[in-house]
C-alpha cells in the first residue's frame, strides 16, 4: 500500500504571496527605505543607490530567458556583508531570522519584498556569493517552486568566463565577481512592458525616469530617515555613473590619443557619436 500514497499537501503560491505583500507596501520611497533599513541592520555605515542605464551583452548568461534582465537596473550598495543567518532570512518570506536578534528591526522581513514593485528577478552579490531570485520559476534553469532561485560561491566555482555576461552587471563598486567582495550589491532590473505583461507579481512598469523620480523624493526625506538609523551615516545616489566615471577616464584617453595621432581623421573617430542615446548623450556633453 505504501506505493499508493502520493505527494500531497498545502502549498504557497509564491507570486500570489508577493502580490499580497505589495498591496500592503505601497510604491514610492518606502522601497528605497526598506533597502536602507536592511543595510542598517547589517551594521553597514554607507548606502549608495545607482541608476544603471546600461544594457549588457546577453550571450553568456544562465539561460536564454535571463537575457531580458540585462537592461537598466536600480543598484543598491552597502558596506555590510551577508552572514549565514542573513542568507537564510532573505530566503524566507515573512519568517525572518531577525526575530531572534535584538536590535534588528527590519533585516529581510516582509518589507524587503517591496522591491518586487520594481522587478521580477532581484539579485545580489555579497562576500563570496551571487544570488538570483526567480519567483515565477521561468527564467533561471533547473529551479522549482520549492527552490525558486540560484546561489553560487564564485570564489570556489569561477563564474567567468563561462558566464561572463551574467557577471558583467555586478562589476561595479569594487566588485569583480571572482574574489571575496567586502560588501553587498543588490541589482534590481527594471520591469519592462513585456515583463509586466507576463508577470503574475505586478503589472507595474518601471523606467529609468521612474527611478529618477524616486531619487528626487528620497532627497526630500533623507535627513529624517537618517535620524532613525543606528549604523548608517551616509546615503548617496548616483544617476550618472557614466558621466562621473567613464567620461573623465575617456577624456584622459582622448588627450593621450591627440598627442599620438594629432587632431586628424583617426582622432575624430574616437569621439562618441553626437546622436548617441542616453546616457551617452550626457557623456558627450561633458566631453
Amino acid at each position: 500500500m505504501e506505493h499508493a500514497w502520493q505527494d500531497f499537501g498545502q502549498k504557497v503560491d509564491l507570486t500570489a504571496r508577493l502580490r499580497e505583500i505589495l498591496i500592503n507596501y505601497p510604491e514610492g520611497t518606502s522601497i528605497l527605505k526598506e533597502i536602507v533599513q536592511n543595510a542598517d541592520d547589517a551594521k553597514a555605515t554607507i548606502v549608495k543607490f545607482c541608476l544603471d542605464y546600461n544594457t549588457y551583452p546577453a550571450d553568456a548568461v544562465l539561460s536564454p530567458a535571463m537575457r531580458a534582465f540585462q537592461g537598466p537596473a536600480l543598484l543598491a550598495f552597502n558596506d555590510g556583508v551577508f552572514s549565514e543567518k542573513d542568507f537564510e532570512s532573505i530566503s524566507r518570506i515573512g519568517d525572518s531570522k531577525k526575530r531572534e536578534q535584538l536590535g534588528k528591526t527590519g533585516r529581510f522581513g516582509v518589507g524587503f519584498n517591496a522591491i518586487y514593485h520594481l522587478t521580477d528577478v532581484p539579485s545580489f552579490v555579497s562576500g563570496e556569493h551571487l544570488v538570483i531570485f526567480d519567483p515565477h520559476c521561468k527564467h533561471l534553469p533547473a529551479i522549482s517552486a520549492a527552490n525558486p532561485g540560484k546561489k553560487i560561491n564564485f570564489v570556489q566555482h569561477a563564474l567567468q568566463p563561462s558566464l561572463a555576461h551574467q557577471a558583467a552587471p555586478y562589476q561595479l563598486f569594487g566588485c569583480n565577481t571572482a574574489s571575496y567582495y567586502p560588501g553587498t550589491l543588490f541589482r534590481f532590473p527594471l520591469r519592462t512592458q513585456a515583463q509586466a505583461d507576463a508577470s503574475t507579481i505586478s503589472k507595474q512598469v518601471y523606467t529609468p525616469e521612474s527611478i529618477s523620480a524616486l531619487f528626487d523624493d528620497l532627497r526630500q526625506e533623507v535627513q529624517l530617515v537618517l535620524l532613525f538609523l543606528k549604523s548608517i551615516r551616509s546615503i548617496e545616489w548616483n544617476e550618472a555613473l557614466l558621466q562621473l566615471v567613464v567620461a573623465p577616464a575617456y577624456l584622459d584617453l582622448l588627450a593621450a590619443a591627440a598627442q599620438l595621432l594629432g587632431h586628424g581623421t583617426q582622432y575624430a573617430r574616437l569621439w562618441p557619436a553626437t546622436d548617441a542615446p542616453e546616457p551617452w548623450q550626457g557623456t558627450v556633453r561633458q566631453l
